[in-house]
């Protein structure tokens, strides 16, 4: 195994750093989309609510998979020729957004709607109201979530090698068309996904407890001028 990594060691890197490009541009587009997103699934319109209900829940109840080759598809059938790794990206953000406007959803109600009035009697702008009193106390219940779909948007990229995207998973199924080595190249492919979820889920711990060790110091805060 030690000879693989030195003498395919770098083909297995790039794909390796093309799945963190996939998965981080992705995730961050997706992060964005689903916070735009948010925005008609919590309307009391159902003019607005229906669209987005519908896209979340085509997204969230078909194999990831088939989105991406459906992209695939359709790029090829409008005649426009773009970078695979572009359309991974893209596919994981389309996917990313649906999962993460029903996180965003779920944590806006789970705080007080008093929280709100309570701002606007306080004579606070819109923006305001959320930067300074909604999102401080929206984050702790999305976090935790939203770390567990970014995992899984990590694993999840691994079928986008069957669309031809330069990921981990595609290159080790280079490597391996190249040195008919399936367990060890699959073993070495796999504990490096696992290293990347366990880094993920390592500072999601991190943050989580530099949220807690904050918001106590506030309440002591709170505790002692009253």
């Amino acid at each position: 195994m030690i000879e693989l990594i030195t003498d395919y060691g770098d083909e297995i890197l790039a794909g390796l750093l093309g799945t963190l490009l996939i998965v981080g541009l992705g995730f961050l587009l997706g992060t964005l989309g689903g916070a735009l997103l948010v925005v008609p699934l919590v309307a009391k319109s159902q003019l607005l609510r229906w669209p987005a209900r519908c896209y979340v829940e085509l997204i969230r109840n078909t194999p990831f998979l088939i989105q991406a080759m459906l992209l695939f598809a359709l790029f090829g059938v409008l005649r426009l020729r773009l970078d695979p790794m572009a359309v991974g990206t893209l596919s994981v953000a389309i996917y990313t957004a649906a999962y993460m406007a029903e996180i965003l959803r779920g944590a806006l109600h789970s705080v007080p709607s008093g929280q709100s009035d309570a701002a606007r009697a306080l004579g606070l702008r819109p923006v305001l109201q959320f930067r300074l009193v909604i999102l401080p106390q929206l984050l702790p219940f999305a976090l935790p979530a939203g770390v567990n779909l970014l995992a899984t948007v990590a694993k999840e990229s691994a079928f986008l090698s069957a669309v031809s995207v330069a990921e981990l998973t595609f290159a080790g199924q280079v490597v391996i068309a190249q040195t008919f080595r399936v367990f060890e190249i699959w073993a070495i492919v796999g504990t490096l996904y696992l290293l990347l979820v366990l880094s993920v889920l390592a500072a999601a711990r991190q943050l989580e407890r530099r949220m807690r060790w904050t918001g106590s110091g506030e309440k002591m805060h709170d505790r002692t001028l009253a």
